[in-house]
């Protein structure tokens, strides 16, 4: 896929949410994971650091995968 100068792409991020409030559990038992930023690499597009409006990426299992890049926002 190539994109125009300012066209936007999608990626959706799947990955095994805290449970719980402020201190949540994993339910796989793992200590779950807190981080402010997320870097993102494309291919010929280098990196891109994100961050979420709201709070911080929290996830259990370090594990996230990721779809194929696609020019329709995933729902």
């Amino acid at each position: 896929m190539t994109l125009r100068p300012h066209g936007k792409a999608w990626v959706k991020l799947t990955f095994v949410q805290v449970q719980g409030e402020g201190d949540g559990y994993c339910v796989s038992g793992k200590t779950p994971k807190a981080y402010p930023t997320m870097v993102i690499g494309l291919l010929h597009s280098g990196k891109h650091q994100v961050a979420l409006n709201d709070g911080v990426w929290a996830e259990c299992d370090n594990k996230v995968t990721v779809t194929p890049v696609s020019a329709v926002k995933p729902s």
